[in-house]
């Protein structure tokens, strides 16, 4: 009786050592073609778009829109410009299919030449020459050199350069002018301390400017790149430090 029992017992310790066994090999083994398989693919939610040269199509949904330009997660990195579309910003948040014509002369923009809505009603179709005039590519950026302001007398650090670049935040200001409410802008600047050093008065912000704004709205500092205009009257900047007029062209976090 004692020899049947234990005759039992080693059976059972022999069984549970082979599951255990069985168990590990299986284990390793799924690990090894975890490892070569390499990461899961992105869930299709997550996927992007490839473009090619030429003319594109696909679908996505729209997460910017202003002036004439659109952003949409589904071509990162890209741009879309939408040429003599008025009612622009309707299409924010919303669903398209959209087709447009890629050139790698400009590698971070995309021409859209028709837009249909997700339901298949046609809300674009390019009827005009896209106007590039406003369109700073990244590699034309390298042209707009880091302007060093930190202090309002020394004129020559903006002064004969025509066009830079600085790091600050934009501020909105109303005025009072012949009666009528005007809002104006500045750029506050400071130096490697933190501490105020000047501001830049903006006469004008370029539609491509502007959507950049729009699209880096979750920031409250950016590069501005500029058009330099005229200096501030010797008194008045002394008085206000503001150091010159400028347009901004471009807006970016670097």
């Amino acid at each position: 009786m004692i020899l049947e029992k234990s005759k039992r017992l080693q059976t059972i310790g022999i069984l549970t050592i082979f599951v255990l066994a069985l168990l590990l090999i299986s284990s390793g083994s799924m690990a090894c073609k975890s490892k070569a398989e390499g990461p899961a693919a992105p869930a299709a939610g997550d996927k992007t778009t490839a473009l090619k040269e030429g003319l594109n199509e696909f679908e996505g949904t729209v997460k910017v829109a202003s002036a004439r330009y659109l952003y949409i997660p589904e071509v990162q990195g890209i741009d879309i410009l939408v040429q003599g579309m008025p009612d622009l910003a309707g299409l924010e948040g919303k669903t398209i299919k959209l087709q447009g014509d890629f050139n790698r002369d400009k590698p971070s923009l995309l021409v859209a030449t028709k837009i249909d809505a997700k339901d298949g009603g046609t809300v674009f179709t390019k009827s005009a020459d896209p106007d590039f005039s406003d369109y700073v590519d990244l590699k034309d950026r390298t042209g707009y050199a880091p302007l060093k302001l930190d202090n309002i007398n020394k004129t020559d650090q903006w002064e004969g350069k025509g066009k830079g670049r600085v790091f600050g935040k934009l501020q909105k200001q109303t005025v009072t002018e012949a009666g009528a409410a005007k809002d104006v802008y500045r750029i506050n600047i400071a130096d490697d301390k933190g501490k105020p050093t000047g501001a830049i008065i903006v006469d004008n912000v370029s539609d491509y400017a502007k959507y950049y704004l729009k699209k880096l709205r979750l920031f409250d500092s950016f590069w501005f790149y500029l058009k330099i205009k005229d200096t501030v009257e010797v008194k008045t900047r002394l008085k206000t430090r503001d150091l010159f007029h400028a347009d901004i062209v471009c807006v970016g976090l670097f």
